[in-house]
């Protein structure tokens, strides 16, 4: 079986937990990876970057913070962490905050690299968080075709519901990531494609979700490659209609049981919420959480 000895953090920037602070899961899981010497190269954990503007946000001693991801600890250890030691987190401190990683654009001549890189020919996308979601996922698909005939160690695809590529669908990413990677043979048991919440967000799309993962399982595109795809095999929808269809995607729940179970396995289960896409990111998070620490323990 072939390992992912080095892992793409695929969690999105804009990605939040239970806080509701946008990037701590993925500065996490990026933290954790480094300390098991598992972060993929060329992708930094350390005090640059919105790492920097996110301490430097909610008022964090950055010594402190990095030293306590290397001890490994799991998302809600995480939040809990910052929750006691932010200085400055307040709900205003976080809504401007998000809203920072939401509108934060690169500098164009350091977009134009990246868009060149995942070949987006849009040169109005400058957003910083799009940019490095695209680069995420355009780095894990050159990996899983050039594995595509090895037998991969299952990966978890982190990539949330609640994240939009470019034509601005939520969920489509992560629908793409599942399907690339039944294809490859790289699905973890129970973690499914091709129907449940992916039929919920294809449907009123108006996808035919079997021929589109017929298309992913066949050819492998890339993200963009697959959008293009979607583009021609859905009827046109204006803006407002794709923010209804995001709006729908962030806002449906599972069955309060369903949920109480989950919240309790991912370890908070003294909270109450119910959203389908922070659900589904924890459990994707804890998952990746186990497998960090079991393979630093073999290291060890």
């Amino acid at each position: 079986m072939v390992r992912m000895e080095r892992v793409v953090p695929l969690i999105p920037p804009a990605a939040a937990g239970p806080l509701g602070l946008a990037h701590l899961p993925r500065m996490w899981l990026k933290g954790i990876l480094n300390a098991a010497d598992m972060l993929w190269e060329g992708y930094f954990p350390n005090y640059r970057g919105f790492n920097q503007f996110l301490i430097d946000a909610v008022g964090l001693d950055r010594e402190a913070f990095f030293a306590y991801l290397g001890t490994l600890p799991t998302y809600p250890e995480t939040e809990r962490w910052v929750r006691a030691h932010a200085t400055k987190l307040n709900p205003g401190s976080i809504a401007e905050w998000n809203a920072f990683v939401a509108t934060f654009e690169r500098p164009e001549e350091a977009a134009a690299i990246l868009r060149k890189r995942v070949g987006l020919d849009d040169p109005s996308l400058r957003i910083s968080s799009q940019l490095l979601n695209l680069d995420d996922w355009y780095t894990m698909h050159e990996y899983l075709v050039a594995h595509r005939h090895d037998d991969l160690e299952p990966l978890y695809p982190t990539v949330s519901s609640g994240v939009t590529g470019p034509l601005g669908i939520a969920h489509l990413p992560r629908l793409w990531m599942k399907a690339l990677l039944t294809g490859v043979g790289a699905l973890p048991e129970g973690w499914n494609s091709g129907f449940g919440f992916d039929k919920r967000v294809a449907d009123p799309i108006g996808m035919d979700l079997d021929a589109a993962c017929a298309y992913i399982h066949a050819e492998l595109p890339n993200y963009l490659q697959f959008e293009a795809w979607v583009r021609t095999h859905i009827p046109p929808a204006d803006e407002a209609t794709r923010a209804g269809w995001t709006a729908m995607v962030r806002a449906r729940e599972k069955p309060a049981e369903k949920a109480a179970e989950e919240r309790a396995e991912v370890g908070v289960p003294e909270l109450a919420f119910c959203e389908v896409v922070l659900l589904n990111d924890m459990v994707d998070w804890k998952y990746q959480h186990d497998r960090v620490v079991a393979r630093r323990a073999t290291r060890a």
